[in-house]
């Protein structure tokens, strides 16, 4: 009797344990973890804003600096009809593609400075839009942008003469249309518009601004030398 009770215990016991345990857990197959609904930080700024320069912004080294004192020497040059007299110390170069009439090195203490001469087929716009454009590719000291330009315009005969002076950072495009640009600061433009002998004539020199102010009085003479040949 006492062995058939103690056969019932052990038999009751494993039931209960039996119906007590679940079923063995499977990591493998567990659900993975909800992915996380947070977004990145947004990128806030204009990256392209005047006085933030971008990665590919050019700063071009010096070219043989030298202390120049303007002699006063002027000797004659003609180009494409047009006369100029052209201070002795500006070395004129053929023009390195075919939209540049010829060039100048202008030397300085920030650097020599090239004078571009050029002339478009067509025209290139008239006086006012080339000055709006080149506007655009200075600001000021600040990174605000250039509203006004020092110009001035005078008639002599057939021809209308137009003088431009920006000062700032220069950020024209390293090559026209290019998304890389330059990012020079106390950088100077001093250019003439000639228009009234067909399509206009751009004498635009751009540079350190320490060159071009030792050439700034030799740049007007020289502008308004400029007759018809």
């Amino acid at each position: 009797m006492r062995l058939l009770c103690t056969c019932i215990a052990l038999f009751t016991l494993a039931c209960q344990g039996a119906s007590n345990s679940g079923p063995a857990s499977d990591v493998s197959k567990a659900p993975p973890p909800p992915e996380s609904s947070a977004k990145p930080p947004a990128i806030t700024g204009n990256p392209h804003a005047p006085g933030e320069p971008r990665a590919s912004a050019t700063t071009r080294a010096p070219i043989n600096p030298q202390p120049v004192t303007p002699s006063g020497q002027l000797r004659p040059e003609t180009i494409e009809g047009l006369t100029a007299q052209v201070p002795g110390e500006w070395t004129r170069k053929p023009g390195s593609n075919p939209m540049r009439l010829a060039e100048f090195t202008i030397p300085g203490p920030g650097g020599e400075v090239t004078l571009v001469v050029s002339r478009f087929t067509g025209g290139g716009g008239d006086a006012a839009s080339n000055v709006n454009r080149w506007k655009t590719q200075f600001t000021r000291p600040d990174g605000s942008p250039v509203e006004e330009a020092n110009q001035r315009t005078s008639v002599r005969g057939s021809l209308t003469v137009t003088t431009v002076d920006i000062v700032g950072t220069n950020i024209a495009a390293v090559t026209p249309g290019s998304p890389e640009r330059y990012h020079e600061p106390d950088s100077r433009l001093l250019a003439a518009i000639v228009e009234g002998a067909g399509d206009p004539f751009f004498f635009k020199a751009v540079g350190p601004a320490k060159t071009l102010d030792v050439w700034e009085p030799a740049f007007r003479s020289f502008a308004d030398s400029i007759a018809p040949g």
